[in-house]
C-alpha cells in the first residue's frame, strides 16, 4: 500500500506561468513547493529541493513544512533525503523514465519540479497537478531550457496512471487565472489535511530504507 494513494497532489514550480494570486486556495491541499517556492509567499505542506544550498537561504520557511531533498543536498537529520537514481540517456538525446517508481529514488532529471512528481506518482498520489512549470523562457540559458521542456515531456508521455484509471496521473495546468478557477470548480480535487499527511509520510519514511 502506498502512502498517499489516491491523494491530489499539486506541485508548485517557481516558473513565470505560476497562479501567485491563487495560491491560497490550495490551503488544505497536498502541496509541494519547488526549490525557492517562498518568493512567492506560500508554505506548501512539502518543500522539495535537489540543489545545495536551498535550504540556508530560509531556513525558517523550510522549518515550518516536511522537508524533502536529494540526500547530498540533506542538512538536517530530521529531512528526508533521497538518493538519485540516475536516468540513461535514450536515442536523440531523450532519457529514458523507469515505468514503475521507486518512493526511496528520485530520477535524476534537469527538472525539479518534474522529478517532484514523479516523486509524488511514487507515493501513490493521483492526479498528480503541475502548476507554474509550463518551462516558459525566463532568461536562462537556451540548453538549460530546453532540457528542462525534454525531462517535462518526457515525464507527460509516459502516461503514468493507477492500475485500471482512465486518465493520466500527472496533470498540467496552465497559468491562467480563469483556467485555474474552473478546474478547481469542475475537478473532483478534494482537500486534504496536509499535517496528517506529512505525518504519514515521516511514518512511512521512517520505516523505509533510504
Amino acid at each position: 500500500m502506498l502512502p498517499l494513494e489516491n491523494i491530489t497532489a499539486f506541485v508548485l514550480g517557481t516558473g513565470a506561468d505560476l497562479p501567485r494570486d491563487r495560491l491560497s486556495r490550495l490551503d488544505g491541499y497536498f502541496t509541494i513547493g519547488v526549490n525557492r517556492i517562498w518568493r512567492f509567499g506560500c508554505t506548501p505542506a512539502v518543500s522539495f529541493w535537489i540543489d545545495g544550498g536551498i535550504y540556508p537561504e530560509r531556513p525558517w520557511h523550510f522549518d515550518r513544512t516536511l522537508c524533502v531533498c536529494d540526500r547530498s543536498a540533506k542538512v538536517r537529520l530530521e529531512h528526508i533525503g533521497l538518493r538519485m537514481r540516475p536516468v540513461p540517456a535514450a536515442p536523440r538525446g531523450k532519457r529514458r523514465l523507469p515505468r514503475y517508481l521507486n518512493p526511496n529514488c528520485l530520477c535524476h532529471l534537469p527538472n525539479t519540479g518534474v522529478v517532484a512528481a514523479l516523486w509524488a506518482v511514487s507515493l501513490g498520489c493521483c492526479p498528480v497537478v503541475l502548476l507554474g512549470m509550463g518551462c516558459l523562457d525566463d532568461g536562462r540559458s537556451a540548453g538549460q531550457l530546453r532540457a528542462m521542456r525534454h525531462a517535462l515531456d518526457d515525464a507527460l508521455a509516459m502516461d503514468y496512471r493507477p492500475s485500471g484509471a482512465c486518465f493520466p496521473c500527472l496533470w498540467q495546468w496552465g497559468g491562467d487565472a480563469g483556467e485555474f478557477d474552473e478546474n478547481m470548480h469542475n475537478h473532483y480535487v478534494q482537500p486534504s489535511d496536509a499535517r496528517r499527511l506529512t505525518g504519514r509520510l515521516r511514518e512511512f519514511f521512517a520505516h523505509e530504507p533510504i
